[in-house]
């Protein structure tokens, strides 16, 4: 059964994916991707998710102990406190929000989550422009880094795998999309980020391949 959830397909606004702005872990990212694959296609508003901390450590393939039940209370706590900015090209606008609006706790385990309202436009009836993939792939990478990359190339891939995906940016563009660090050199980043990100994902994902090309400007890396 718990095998099955892990094929169940998250589906995001792209907006959610390469024009969001937080500083979720690589836990926080996949409670927040099991909590979004329990959305209905039908759905047309946010309900509680109703779920408990055995069904957590099953799909999300964690030890079930009371450090991980406390850890896990702890990243939902985080997911209601940390925002999230989401800029809209069309309206110019940006959305400040969190991402959990409530969650309860009970004493036998279970859990009731309740997604922030002003989500909404980028999970629910989305018609066009969005991104999804498999539960299973974000909960087996375990680098946040690699989960941010490989969410940015599948949104990338517009001919679904029939062409050669090409993700291309600058590196300060590459480190507002992953979070990393803004005080990191391109060689930081290549040696902390990109390059950890990229072999994480060749290693577990089966239908990637990634490489990376890099154009200069003199000496400096500029694509």
């Amino acid at each position: 059964e718990h095998e099955e959830q892990r094929r169940y397909y998250v589906v995001e606004h792209n907006d959610l994916i390469s024009k969001a702005r937080q500083d979720l872990t690589a836990r926080e990212l996949k409670l927040m991707d099991f909590v979004i694959s329990k959305i209905k296609p039908s759905d047309t508003n946010f309900t509680k998710v109703n779920t408990s901390m055995y069904e957590l450590t099953k799909v999300l393939d964690l030890k079930r102990n009371g450090k991980t039940y406390s850890d896990l209370a702890r990243n939902i706590g985080d997911l209601r406190k940390k925002e999230v900015l989401i800029y809209n090209k069309e309206k110019k606008s940006v959305t400040q929000t969190g991402w959990v609006s409530e969650a309860t706790y009970e004493e036998n385990g279970q859990i009731e989550i309740l997604l922030s309202s002003k989500l909404a436009p980028y999970l629910l009836g989305l018609k066009d422009n969005y991104t999804q993939y498999l539960l299973h792939d974000t909960v087996q990478l375990n680098s946040k880094y690699a989960i941010l990359l490989y969410k940015l190339m599948r949104e990338a891939d517009k001919d679904y795998g029939k062409k050669k995906t090409i993700l291309s940016g600058t590196p300060e563009e590459f480190k507002e999309w992953l979070g990393a660090p803004a005080s990191y050199a391109f060689k930081d980043l290549n040696k902390n980020v990109l390059q950890k990100a990229i072999d994480e994902i060749n290693l577990k994902i089966n239908d990637m391949e990634l490489e990376m090309l890099t154009a200069k400007r003199g000496r400096k890396i500029v694509q």
